[in-house]
């Protein structure tokens, strides 16, 4: 490792080492005494100035609770993978926190984030950013501002008035958002982060149910687009004066969820083949539809009267209606949330091409796709070499090469 290390440029190893330490809301005083080494010492060390011996940096790594290879590797690709540490950006947004937590799970945010770029480039598959320009809610009325900016990027999108298929994916193709689900504190609902280096970021509450971490992933994303710079935190929680910002945000997510012409006709389709009678099936069916939950439905049905004002409290809380219990009678039961991390579909087919490349070993895989390496040979068998028979019996070979392999190469070998 030190003759690894003398290779390495100083300047950006310093620098890594420098953001990690304040991540870690450390000073140079607190590190240079862990690691018994004179301040300006750990201070000529971050601004590059000395290279750092093997077993300062494997303390470093202790105390840091990084993998060496970690704080190596970012110095071995093209470009600075680290940007300023999410931390910094979220100081404001923690204050409005109590979850001790929260900073453990923002640093996990930054790490999966950096992990991500760093497959991107072992890979030379970049994400492409296809950004719209910001918007202002300027001193209209924020709920009036959502619902006009929510139809503009649907149909900047492509996407019409229809009900979306997946969002995730949407967003992360069509915009270069990256997106992932985390297991957060439970009153945190997401999080978004925007750096030069990384661009925009939004993790989600893994362990709400997929419903509401649409309503999450959008809220976060109406800050996307009109204050990127500023990191944001959704906290579920009772506002006693709701900022005119978050109205705005959680307006923009039912209204892009669930627009008010397609929602309407489909609404009056229903109505009319059932004569006018509509039921809490239909209504249960509907919201599935918008991959919305049954209270979100009713009241945006109630803001839009097609529905008396009240329903919704009436029906659940008066007449004691229970919507789980009637999602499963009718099959349709939304997704419960998980404890695990879900990595985007890209995130794990990148991993598997470095590994298949020979960039990544196993114990490295395992570490990105944060999990064992039995579950590592799962996710890689997804992935590699197999064998499908077609409907008229012919047998054919499918190879992760032949996947990866620039299609003009493909043509004309």
């Amino acid at each position: 490792m030190a003759q690894n290390i003398k290779e390495l440029d100083p300047q950006i190893l310093g620098y890594h080492l420098q953001a990690i330490r304040k991540a870690r809301g450390l000073t140079q005083q607190e590190v240079a005494d862990r690691l018994n080494i004179a301040r300006t010492t750990l201070t000529a060390i971050e601004k590059g100035e000395r290279i750092i011996r093997a077993d300062e940096l494997f303390r470093l790594a202790q105390l840091y609770q990084e993998p060496v290879n970690r704080l190596l590797r970012v110095v071995s690709t093209p470009q600075k993978i680290l940007s300023e540490p999410f931390l910094v950006q979220f100081r404001k947004a923690l204050s409005q926190t109590e979850a001790p937590e929260v900073e453990q799970v923002i640093n996990e945010f930054q790490k999966i984030c950096e992990d991500y770029q760093y497959l991107e480039n072992l890979t030379h598959s970049p994400l492409r950013k296809k950004y719209p320009l910001q918007e202002e809610i300027g001193p209209l009325d924020p709920v009036k501002r959502a619902e006009d900016i929510a139809i503009a990027e649907r149909n900047r999108l492509g996407l019409g008035d229809n009900p979306v298929a997946d969002l995730k994916k949407t967003l992360e193709n069509e915009v270069g958002i990256r997106i992932f689900a985390l297991p957060l504190p439970s009153k945190i609902a997401g999080l978004f982060a925007f750096t030069e280096q990384l661009g925009a970021c939004i993790a989600v509450n893994s362990k709400h149910p997929h419903d509401r971490q649409m309503m999450s992933l959008l809220h976060e994303y109406a800050h996307f687009l009109t204050s990127r710079t500023k990191a944001d935190i959704v906290i579920l929680r009772v506002y006693s004066r709701v900022p005119a910002s978050e109205r705005f945000a959680e307006a923009f997510a039912r209204f892009f969820l669930m627009p008010a012409s397609s929602l309407q006709r489909r609404f009056h389709e229903i109505k009319n083949l059932k004569g006018g009678a509509i039921t809490p099936a239909d209504l249960l069916e509907l919201a599935d539809m918008y991959s919305v939950s049954f209270q979100a439905l009713l009241l945006r049905l109630e803001e839009l009267q097609l529905l008396p004002g009240g329903t919704w409290e009436k029906l659940v809380h008066t007449r004691g209606f229970q919507v789980r219990e009637a999602q499963h009678i009718l099959g349709i039961a939304p997704k419960g949330g998980s404890s695990s991390i879900e990595l985007p579909y890209r995130f794990k087919a990148l991993a598997a091409t470095a590994w298949n490349a020979g960039q990544l070993s196993e114990g490295e895989l395992a570490q990105i796709l944060r999990t064992d390496r039995v579950r590592v040979r799962e996710i890689l068998e997804s992935f590699l070499d197999r064998n499908e028979v077609s409907n008229q019996g012919e047998e054919s070979s499918i190879t992760f090469d032949n996947l990866n392999q620039p299609i003009d190469e493909i043509a004309n070998g």
